[in-house]
């Protein structure tokens, strides 16, 4: 058997500092969810200073009513601060804020009677079960973490409502029976899940905080492609896997012909439109194994492991038609676009990233010199004039 004490010591150290820091958090970060998730666990820690009051206190409305009350609040925050942290769909809680005082309500009318502790356990294993589901419709980048939260909730709710019926049958039966040692064993266990679930939950929310900011350093924000940081990045990342050893790798940059005088004919923010169009035509094409990137103001990159010269010029070639074949639309204009590409190619490890990018820079100004519109694979200006 746990000794109770020592985990209701450390359940409420462990919560209390977990607050405190998701509150230290929401000083820095300004962000309500972190405030909410802060006063959860502090809730939890007061909900089980209270309860230990009965020791030395025979004050029920504190160490019952305001325990219990405290207990069921917990959860609810919980709920609210995930409703706050990006949660992707509308949440109604007006229906909780009812049960809130709902359950208020009830508790004073009962709460010298060991029937208010089964109201609470009920409650509560309907909150922590709404938890889990709310966590299971939510994205986060640690799905290990996620499952687990999900589980601790799932077996809370699970405990809470035997624990109702452990609490329900002396009264049902009408006899003078307890179950002191399967009770004693639920409240250890649901004070260890809710300190454990309070462990999980900074990581969750941590890892997708680092997440977002990983993506939004690497991440070009008009194209929604990689910028030249995530482009490096990602495509060393790439080819260091075992699976690109000692194969073929290419790549194809590409500039978008005259693009100055889309700029200064139509507008800036029909530039911006048609770096959004091109990127499009990009990702559609390439949704594999393809890293694609936005280097510069109108050039991209694209890095293809495990493809040939051939096989590149080919994805060039047919990236360069759907762009050309098609106008853009602006404001009811509608502009001719094109690209000229250089591709270059080489064995995973001859050449690093930056050298490949230099050499395809080579043929795509030898494409642009030699009338624009065009892939280049080779370096002869002489056989590229007479084409």
């Amino acid at each position: 058997m746990l000794h109770l004490p020592t985990v209701i010591g450390l359940s409420f150290i462990l919560n209390l500092l977990i607050g405190l820091f998701f509150l230290s958090v929401h000083n820095y970060k300004k962000q309500s969810a972190f405030l909410i998730f802060g006063l959860a666990c502090i809730a939890f820690s007061f909900a089980e200073l209270l309860a230990c009051l009965k020791l030395i206190l025979n004050f029920p409305f504190i160490t019952s009513y305001l325990a219990n009350i405290f207990i069921i609040l917990s959860p609810f925050l919980i709920i609210l601060g995930l409703h706050k942290y990006k949660y992707s769909k509308p949440l109604n809680l007006r229906p909780i804020y009812y049960l809130l005082l709902f359950t208020a309500v009830i508790l004073l009318s009962v709460y010298p009677y060991s029937a208010a502790q089964m109201v609470t356990s009920f409650i509560i294993a309907g909150l922590y079960l709404f938890s889990a589901y709310i966590i299971s419709t939510m994205s986060f980048v640690a799905t290990l973490q996620k499952k687990a939260l999900i589980t601790c909730f799932l077996i809370h709710s699970l405990l809470m409502f035997v624990q109702t019926v452990l609490l329900a049958l002396p009264i049902l039966s009408l006899s003078d029976t307890t179950y002191l040692e399967p009770l004693e064993l639920i409240l250890s266990s649901h004070l260890i899940l809710a300190t454990c679930s309070a462990l999980l939950l900074p990581y969750l929310l941590a890892s997708n905080t680092e997440h977002t900011l990983a993506s939004i350093a690497n991440t070009d924000v008009l194209s929604q492609l990689f910028n030249r940081r995530g482009f490096f990045i990602k495509g060393k990342n790439a080819l260091s896997l075992p699976l690109y050893q000692n194969k073929n790798i290419s790549l194809i940059l590409l500039d978008i012909d005259f693009f100055k005088r889309v700029n200064d004919t139509y507008g800036h923010e029909a530039g911006d439109q048609a770096i959004k169009w091109i990127a499009q035509h990009i990702k559609s094409q390439f949704l594999n194994e393809e890293i694609s990137a936005r280097i510069g103001g109108e050039e991209f990159a694209i890095l293809l492991p495990n493809c040939s010269l051939s096989d590149a010029r080919n994805n060039a070639e047919e990236l360069r038609e759907s762009i050309s074949c098609y106008p853009f639309y602006y404001e009811g204009h509608d502009i001719n676009l094109s690209v000229s590409a250089g591709v270059s190619s080489t064995i995973n490890g001859e050449q690093t990233i930056k050298e490949l990018l230099a050499n395809a820079d080579k043929r795509l100004y030898l494409a642009k010199e030699t009338g624009r519109d065009k892939v280049v694979t080779y370096d002869e200006k002489s056989l590229l004039l007479q084409a």
